[in-house]
């Protein structure tokens, strides 16, 4: 019969232990060898731990910190009073902010001192003036590159003028302003008028009379008066404040863009009606988009005339055909 299969062959027999002959190890170590070091590394066994003897010494118990309570440190504290005195002595660190505002109040309360010393000592009625108040105009915003000769020769056009002045600082340097003198009153009111806005030198001036020595009680903007508004106290707003006025500002700009739209929707849909009236013929008696009135007939009558019939066939129903039938449909 057949015989059992043999056991997978392992190598040659020896009797060395594990059934492996040296030529077969040799063999296996080849091969072993042809897979790298980096294969083999991860095969290598690791090497036994070192040995170390028990440590025979015996270690003592630590001892502890004598720890109390708080009523030994109640003498190096302070009490109510001196706290109250420290307290009130205590100064806190100044932030950036803090100090901008507080430099510019300093400031603004000296500049305030100041304008109203010179206040007390400004007199216009004691000036000698040569000029007349009534015919002379204030011209401010004026470029520092503007001369005398130039802004008379831009008010000559509006009538005779008889004397410029600029004013100057002490430096020699343009202030930005001065005073124009007319011949005549009316020469006044007509730049009064038409000159203030003009450009001159790449600026738009600004023009007012002379209220100095014609406004009662007339203060100058040095001295916290004058009609501009930019160095005037105003409250500033806050950033929801801000935000408020301008969601404000843009859900008005939206309205207004919806009214427009609106408005141009209905002129365009009434110019369409006008179109489709014209396009029928308007008056012409023939149909149309016209007015009913306008094409001389009534639809109840459908083709007579306005004021006469107003039955379908164009005779009046009462007497079928007309009264030369000589009968009557009641």
């Amino acid at each position: 019969g057949d015989s059992p299969p043999s056991p997978p062959c392992r190598g040659p027999a020896s009797n060395e232990p594990g059934g492996e002959s040296p030529s077969y190890r040799a063999t296996m170590n080849t091969s072993n060898n042809t897979m790298g070091a980096h294969i083999n590394a991860l095969f290598t066994p690791r090497p036994p731990p070192e040995f170390k003897p028990q440590y025979q010494a015996q270690v003592g118990k630590k001892r502890g910190l004598p720890y109390t309570g708080l009523s030994a440190f109640l003498s190096t504290l302070e009490t109510s009073e001196e706290y109250q005195e420290i307290n009130s002595k205590f100064q806190p660190i100044e932030q950036r902010k803090e100090r901008r505002v507080r430099i510019a109040e300093e400031r603004h309360e000296r500049a305030k001192t100041v304008a109203e010393a010179n206040l007390l000592e400004w007199n216009p009625s004691g000036y000698a003036f040569e000029s007349d108040a009534y015919k002379s105009l204030f011209v401010g915003r004026l470029s520092f590159l503007t001369d005398e000769a130039k802004l008379r020769r831009e008010m000559e056009q509006y009538g005779a003028v008889k004397s410029v002045k600029l004013a100057h600082t002490e430096d020699g340097k343009p202030k930005g302003y001065g005073f124009i003198e007319f011949e005549h009153e009316r020469d006044m009111k007509t730049a009064y008028k038409h000159a203030d806005g003009r450009k001159i030198d790449g600026k738009r001036i600004l023009v007012d009379v002379e209220r100095g020595r014609t406004v009662k009680d007339w203060k100058p903007r040095r001295l916290g008066g004058g009609l501009g508004s930019s160095r005037k106290d105003r409250p500033k707003k806050t950033k929801m404040e801000k935000a408020e006025i301008k969601k404000q500002t843009a859900a008005a700009a939206r309205a207004d863009k919806l009214r427009a739209a609106r408005h141009a929707s209905q002129a365009q849909a009434q110019e369409s009606r006008g179109d489709d009236r014209g396009r029928g013929g308007g008056d012409d008696r023939r149909g149309g988009g016209g007015d009913d009135r306008s094409r001389g007939y009534d639809d109840r009558s459908r083709g007579a005339p306005q004021g006469q019939q107003q039955s379908r066939g164009g005779y009046d129903d009462r007497d079928r055909g007309g009264q030369s039938r000589g009968y009557d449909d009641r």
